[in-house]
């Protein structure tokens, strides 16, 4: 073998070096870039998950708030009191609000929740915000 096709070997050889480092170098650019975009996915989806449920929390309190008129606005004698008093159905609504309102604002005050919350959803509830919690 002569001395230029031992220089040719030498130099394939580099070249394939080369192109070897390049191949994993990329397969690591493209597996930390993997990597990094599934981690903000599952960031994205957590904080619809998050949204979600503030705007539920609330629409829950609002259909109790509701619930509430109703139940004063019917007549103490209906039959619809015949297994629980008026008053005890009161009670109950009145429980369930407290409840979710307390649910709300122990989330609100949780930083990985509060970011995802909705703007137009006030920060921290209270049951005196509903308008038949009083009645």
């Amino acid at each position: 073998m002569s001395t230029n096709e031992f220089d040719d070997l030498t130099e394939a050889g580099k070249i394939i070096k080369r192109v070897i480092l390049w191949i994993i170098f990329i397969g690591a650019l493209v597996s930390v870039g993997a990597f990094f975009l599934s981690r903000s996915v599952a960031v994205v989806d957590n904080g619809i998950e998050h949204y979600e449920e503030f705007q539920e929390i609330y629409n829950t309190c609002q259909k109790i708030d509701s619930d509430l008129a109703t139940i004063r606005a019917v007549p103490d004698a209906d039959k619809m009191f015949g297994n629980f008093s008026k008053a005890a159905q009161v009670t109950a609504k009145k429980q369930q609000m407290t409840r979710w309102v307390e649910e709300y604002n122990a989330k609100s005050k949780m930083i990985n929740r509060d970011l995802w919350k909705s703007r137009t959803l006030p920060n921290q509830l209270s049951v005196e915000d509903f308008s038949h919690y009083k009645d």
